[in-house]
């Protein structure tokens, strides 16, 4: 019953495939301003993307451990938090969702490699 409403809402939205949220892919061109190239050869700008938050430099509280030993907290180190870069270079492979209507695009992931 709730499958069939919901097929049924969505058939009846009606519209271009660009008009929904969908998972795209592209590539960094430039980082200053940010650009990305997606696979249609469209480049967007900073105005259109929305970065998560594990995108660029970040920190996160936790704690290391070194050939399987907590290191110890001292007064020279103190891994209370831990500082990340995931900052996005020229030809980075990136995954983002493209939001309902195509303006917006949050870039989550930045693929390995």
């Amino acid at each position: 019953m709730a499958g069939e409403r919901l097929i049924k809402m969505l058939n009846s939205r009606g519209g271009k495939d660009s008009d929904y949220a969908d998972v795209v892919y592209g590539v960094v061109t430039s980082t200053e301003p940010l650009k990305v190239q997606l696979s249609n050869n469209m480049v967007i700008d900073d105005n259109f993307i929305v970065l998560g938050k594990h995108i660029g430099k970040f920190k996160l509280p936790g704690k290391a451990t070194i050939n399987g030993s907590d290191v110890i907290k001292t007064e020279k180190i103190n891994f209370k938090d831990m500082e990340f870069d995931n900052s996005l270079k020229k030809n980075d492979k990136v995954t983002m969702i493209r939001m309902d209507g195509g303006q917006q695009f949050y870039l989550f992931e930045r693929e390995e490699g």
